[in-house]
């Protein structure tokens, strides 16, 4: 009947305006009065809890030429020789299905934030189809928060299944087309009937006869099928409907339905799709907390979309920086600022910070409802519990802030910086409210902190955020953020204040890399402000530059944390221990032509400042760079070693002096180890336990390296006791803080763990540990441990007896390492010979 009177109006695709126009049509030719607002519920405009009154369609009837709708159902349902159409042909549906998804294609392609062209496979969609079409499954969702790839990955599948010479039929549209339903108001069977060129009249049996589908499938594949794409009451109609068409088929092995959607979406609306439980296949679900089954990209993705986008270039990216980049979305907002230029070798920590300050910028800022969003989100923020961890909403405690600013709150949702989530259970209602990422909930935090303070980035924010966020993994990231804010509005004399915050280890390694990386990006990178050059044309404050201080922050982007300090107008005396961090950091990663370059850089300063320290650093890097170059002892070095234990200083006056001698003992006592004197290692080691008394705050890992350091000494003293002792206290406070270690503190860990399994006898877990090892060691730019551990493993005749295979490839990697960092063999070869000392004994006492 709707369609009918459509026909004789002569509206093709009715919209809400028609319905006015409509009614008068209808009361000029009947003077009988259907109102626009009835109009409008009947063609799904507006929302009605009931079906249309018998008056109102009788009206309609008598407006397309019938007596009533009596008559209209007696002429309609009269039974008729309907003759099947004989043009309908599976061949000729394939066509008109081709025509509208090559349509729907090239509209998505063109949407595409990184040309079509230059964007990849992605391999999960085929290992997804694969098993998809392998099950009895009628239909299968790809659900996924916004930005994650899934419409670009469905085009690459759609393009090259169209390619092939399959008999299968693909009818592909996105959403919006779904709006036409309501448009026109017909049944979306009809509907997409009609896209395919048949009436309803059509059978749609004839369509699928078997000998002509030759075994072909028809895809039905309906992308971006989210709520927010819809008014009110018209998504439950169309979903309705689809379900409708998934029923019907279902039982028809060669339909299969295909959707896109956000996972907020499916979780709030699986309820009525899946109904046919059996029938649906989810996928592989990689993240449960967002229910996705859409991977991120993996590190040869990234690779591989580098090198499509820019093939004259390779990129060098490091993992931890990778990492920020494997969602679709950010690396979309990276190629849109550098397309010109594009490459990852130089991103850095703050890249990640600078595309999601763009994107709230373009979408949050500067779009439509900017005030009401930020005051919704000030809102919703407000109503968090920082301290018990609550930072979803349920959406009923603040309904009356969400109706406030409504329009604010869908356009929000519309770019998934929010989502809501329906939880429900059988015996409550449940439906929360939380940001799409954390990286727009620290922002939104970060800021509302900010504005509560004045915009200050001073003590009292300091302190609030660390007894708000006690040990928690948003601590960091709002800190960032903060830091960020400071740093772009000159408040960086507040830096000195970061020795406030109670950070871990492995946080704080993170924060001073960041740290280094903001400074330069902003003070040298082209978009520095006087303020900000101007801090750095003075000496770095004490609190800042002992901030930037340990031995467990070693790690290769350590590195450039370190040379931005020397970018300051430093004393002598901080400059000498810059350089011999540095120089530190060159040992660890067998770099000798940069361990040489910083020792002559250290020779030049005035030697009365290091003899103030009660070890010489100088002495102990030259030390190590002898033995390492050219296997020689430095006894001038065991000399001064010797006269420290048995005449200990006395305790530093300040904590910066502290920081410095802590820095320079340690870096004593693995020189010892390196240069093979276990003996002195245990008396250096036992003399600092004695003279250091740390505060709570900074003895866990002077602690850790100390009883590493001793541990070391055990082994090559084939102290078996002793060194399990230190193996099961580090172990059982790894097990229960593995937060607090580094990388590096973690490839001394693992190193310790295989020394420990080998002493035992336990040699079937060293190769467990020596990949862990590598890996974390690989991370911090670690290479001496894989050197020494490398050696360690050789000296063990028992374990080539038991793994040969695991000997010749760690006997192929030491001989490869010393090799290229250009390493005297001699030095490693005593190693190799001590342990094997131990292995013999070893033998013998098993």
């Amino acid at each position: 009947m709707k369609s009918r009177v459509l026909t004789i109006a002569n509206i093709r695709s009715i919209t809400p305006g028609d319905c006015k126009a409509l009614a008068l049509h209808i009361y000029n030719k009947t003077k009988l009065t259907v109102s626009e607002t009835t109009l409008k519920r009947v063609y799904g405009f507006a929302y009605s809890k009931f079906k249309p009154s018998l008056f109102t369609i009788d009206v309609l009837a008598k407006y397309c030429g019938f007596e009533g709708w009596d008559d209209f159902c007696d002429q309609e349902g009269a039974p008729a020789s309907k003759l099947q159409n004989e043009h309908v042909d599976w061949k000729i549906l394939s066509n008109s299905a081709a025509k509208i998804t090559h349509f729907t294609l090239q509209a998505l392609k063109n949407r595409s934030g990184i040309p079509f062209n230059q964007t990849i496979r992605r391999k999960f969609i085929d290992d997804h189809f694969e098993e998809f079409l392998r099950g009895d499954y009628t239909a299968t969702v790809f659900a996924a928060p916004s930005g994650y790839g899934k419409t670009i990955g469905l085009c690459h599948w759609i393009d090259e299944k169209l390619d092939s010479d399959s008999n299968d039929i693909i009818l592909f549209f996105s959403s919006s087309a779904l709006m036409n339903v309501f448009l026109s108001g017909r049944d979306l069977n009809d509907w997409l009937l009609a896209l395919l060129g048949y009436s309803q009249e059509d059978d749609i049996e004839a369509l699928f006869d078997i000998n002509k589908r030759n075994g072909g499938r028809f895809y039905l594949i309906i992308d971006g099928f989210d709520e927010h794409m819809f008014k009110n009451d018209q998504f439950e109609l169309v979903l309705t409907q689809l379900m409708d068409i998934f029923s019907f088929y279902q039982s028809h092995d060669w339909f299969k339905l295909v959707l896109t959607m956000r996972s907020a979406n499916w979780i709030n609306n699986k309820h009525s799709m899946e109904f046919g439980l059996n029938d649906w296949f989810t996928g592989f679900i990689t993240d449960h907390d967002l229910t996705t089954n859409v991977p991120l990209f993996n590190i040869q993705e990234i690779k591989e979309l580098c090198r499509t986008i820019n093939p004259g270039i390779e990129n060098f990216i490091a993992i931890d920086v990778a990492n920020n980049f494997n969602h679709p979305l950010y690396f979309q907002f990276y190629y849109k600022q550098h397309k010109n230029d594009f490459s990852l070798n130089n991103i850095d920590h703050i890249c990640i910070y600078e595309l999601i300050s763009i994107f709230i910028l373009n979408k949050v800022y500067l779009g439509h409802y900017a005030t009401e969003k930020i005051l919704l989100l000030k809102g919703l923020v407000d109503e968090m519990d920082f301290k018990r961890a609550v930072y979803e909403l349920d959406k009923f405690k603040c309904n009356d802030l969400l109706k406030q600013y409504s329009h604010a709150y869908n356009e929000l949702l519309s770019i998934g910086f929010l989502r809501e989530i329906n939880s429900s259970s059988d015996f409550q209602f449940k439906t929360i409210v939380q940001f799409g990422n954390n990286n727009f909930l620290h922002f939104t935090i970060a800021k509302k902190l900010l504005l509560d303070n004045n915009q200050r980035f001073d003590l009292h924010l300091i302190k609030l955020i660390n007894n708000a966020f006690n040990n928690s993994d948003h601590k960091l990231p709002v800190l960032k953020w903060c830091i960020i804010h400071a740093v772009k509005n000159g408040q960086q004399e507040s830096f000195e204040l970061l020795a406030q915050t109670a950070l871990n280890p492995k946080e704080k390694s993170d924060l001073i890399i960041f740290l280094g990386d903001l400074l330069e990006k902003v003070c040298f990178g082209g978009t520095n402000n006087e303020a900000t050059v101007n801090y750095f044309k003075q000496d770095c404050s004490d609190g800042l530059f002992y901030y930037f201080f340990g031995l467990e922050l070693i790690q290769a982007d350590y590195k450039n944390a370190l040379q931005t300090l020397l970018k300051f107008e430093l004393s002598d005396n901080k400059k000498a221990l810059t350089y011999t961090a540095l120089a530190t950091i060159a040992v660890l990663q067998l770099d000798l032509k940069q361990l040489e370059d910083y020792l002559l850089k250290l020779k030049n300063f005035p030697q009365h400042y290091f003899q103030q320290l009660a070890i010489n650093p100088l002495h102990c890097l030259n030390a190590i760079y002898q033995y390492l170059k050219y296997g020689l002892v430095r006894k001038d070095f065991f000399t001064e070693v010797t006269r420290f234990y048995f005449n200990p200083p006395k305790q530093q006056e300040s904590i910066y002096d502290k920081k410095a001698s802590n820095l320079v003992y340690l870096l004593a006592a693995y020189a010892t180890f390196i240069c093979q004197r276990p003996v002195k290692t245990l008396r250096f080691v036992n003399a600092l336990d004695k003279i250091n008394k740390q505060g709570a705050e900074s003895s866990f890992t002077y602690n850790f390296f100390s009883k590493i350091a001793a541990s070391d000494a055990h082994f090559l003293l084939g102290n078996s006791a002793e060194l399990l002792s230190n193996n099961d206290t580090i172990s059982a406070s790894y097990k229960q803080e593995e937060y607090l270690f580094t990388p590096f503190m973690k490839s001394l860990f693992y190193g310790l763990k295989i020394k420990s399994a080998i002493l035992t006898a336990d040699y079937a877990a060293v190769n467990g540990y020596l990949n862990c090892l590598n890996q974390v060691s690989d991370e911090s730019g670690n290479r001496l441990s894989k050197l020494f551990i490398a050696a360690t493993i050789l000296g063990s005749e028992q374990l080539m007896d038991i793994d040969p295979q695991l000997y010749k490839q760690v006997a192929y990697n030491l001989s490869k390492l010393l090799r290229e960092c250009g390493l005297n063999s001699d030095a490693i070869i005593r190693q190799k010979n001590q342990a094997g000392v131990i292995a013999q004994k070893i033998k013998v006492n098993h």
